[in-house]
């Protein structure tokens, strides 16, 4: 009786001290990777000054209001299509800027980077046709005429409001690609995509290609017959 008890005793010793091995080397789970919040960098605030100035104050010849952070990566529709898609980066389109390996490249990492937060407040820096907002200032989906007049009231005339994504960049860092979202009224606005270059010789960004990817209308009113 004693041998059998003590024959119990060590089997289960071995079994707790097996136990407690597998404990001790059990694998470690990683947290998931957290997207970033961060403040755009000087490359970036260029790019999206050059967009800015170059396009919007030159075409409407008046200031323009920039979402001081990045467009938000997420869907509020019902039916959704893919973000690729939705900020036209589903093909290297700019394949002349950057070769097609490097407008692919291009792509991934804005896709990649597609959800994190970046902090545009400095775009307005020395730059007086730009004016820098908070997402509060944002008008409603449902903004009528008379709301866009007092936006613009309250923000020196502004023509309208960028909103922009995170940049994608080429592997050299010599080519990138954004996605842009413009809005200046209840039927006023477009989506587009953009491929910027370096210029070698100033160090300066430049817009080398775009495409439209959606345009608001005006709302045509049937009238019954």
């Amino acid at each position: 009786m004693l041998f059998v008890m003590s024959y119990r005793r060590l089997l289960v010793t071995l079994v707790l001290a097996v136990g407690l091995a597998s404990c001790r080397h059990a694998p470690v789970i990683q947290p998931a990777p957290q997207h970033q919040h961060r403040l755009a960098n000087a490359a970036e605030l260029e790019i999206y000054r050059v967009l800015t100035e170059s396009t919007y104050v030159r075409s409407t010849g008046r200031p323009i209001a920039v979402v001081a952070t990045s467009l938000d990566s997420a869907c509020a529709s019902v039916e959704c299509p893919p973000l690729e898609q939705r900020w036209g980066i589903e093909s290297p389109w700019w394949a002349d800027v950057a070769g097609a390996a490097g407008a692919s490249a291009g792509n991934a990492a804005l896709l990649k980077h597609a959800a994190d937060t970046v902090d545009l407040h400095a775009i307005a820096d020395g730059h007086d046709d730009i004016i820098a907002i908070p997402t509060r200032q944002i008008p409603v989906s449902w903004s009528n005429e008379g709301m866009w007049g007092e936006f613009q009231y309250y923000n020196r005339g502004a023509a309208g409001l960028l909103r922009f994504s995170p940049i994608g960049f080429s592997p050299s860092g010599k080519e990138a690609v954004v996605f842009v979202r413009w809005e200046c009224g209840p039927s006023c606005g477009h989506s587009i995509v953009t491929a910027l270059r370096a210029d070698s010789a100033s160090a300066s960004w430049r817009i080398a290609d775009m495409m439209l990817i959606s345009s608001r209308k005006p709302t045509t009113a049937v009238r019954a017959e």
